[in-house]
């Protein structure tokens, strides 16, 4: 069973993570876009019980840690892939 970093859930029993905030690298604090938000991968592309296909969070909801598909709150790109 695989556990998110940030709020220790089972990624595919839970709904989501609730931890709404990162801290990126220049050591500010973002708010975090939630599954289906403006600039979410899943954003106009969902209905209320579709899950994101890799860590299983429901609309609404914020992806769990190390998610391919979480978006960074600074840049709009792929958050494990951008340099924020």
């Amino acid at each position: 069973m695989a556990k998110c970093e940030y709020c220790n859930k089972d990624m595919l029993k839970s709904d989501g993570c609730d931890v709404d905030q990162l801290i990126l690298n220049d050591g500010k604090t973002y708010n975090r876009i939630a599954v289906g938000d403006e600039y979410d991968f899943y954003y106009g592309k969902l209905d209320e019980n579709t899950r994101c296909h890799d860590c299983g969070a429901l609309m609404g909801y914020y992806h769990h840690s190390g998610c391919d598909c979480e978006t960074c709150p600074k840049c709009h790109e792929q958050l494990i892939g951008c340099d924020c």
